[in-house]
């Protein structure tokens, strides 16, 4: 059977060391502290068409989590530590070709940082951070 996408990129992260407890979901982030999401973003899959019929695609999506939030300093740093130490590593394994496995009829070409980590939505004592990022693929 072949992997989504979204499953491969998500067998991916679960890498990255500073994950917390493994708790990487796809398209949905609870409202308790400390879980991990996945979450495609709408766009044209298709990046670029190649005169032979093939074509290079992209999968915008978000990595996003639920975190404590307040007003405390050192807390907010922490959070966004988080987001720079995962944006190093993206970039670190995107350069060392190290990239999501795709399949057969995908080969991955790379995977990117399109905007910082940074605090989305507060609620209360929890706040949801997220950075966006980018896989290009070229697909038969």
């Amino acid at each position: 059977m072949r992997k989504t996408v979204a499953e491969s990129i998500r067998d991916y992260i679960m890498h990255f060391p500073e994950l917390k407890d493994g708790c990487l979901l796809v398209d949905f982030l609870g409202d308790k502290p400390i879980e991990y999401t996945i979450e495609p973003v709408p766009c044209d899959p298709v990046f670029r068409k190649y005169t032979d019929g093939s074509c290079m695609k992209q999968f915008l999506f978000l990595f996003a989590s639920r975190e404590f939030f307040s007003e405390d300093v050192a807390m907010a740093l922490g959070n966004l530590e988080f987001y720079e130490l995962f944006e190093d590593w993206i970039d670190e394994q995107n350069d060392n070709g190290v990239l999501p496995e795709l399949g057969d009829s995908r080969k991955p070409v790379s995977i990117e940082v399109l905007t910082r980590g940074y605090a989305f939505a507060a609620d209360g004592n929890t706040a949801r951070y997220q950075i966006q990022l980018r896989l290009l693929y070229e697909e038969e």
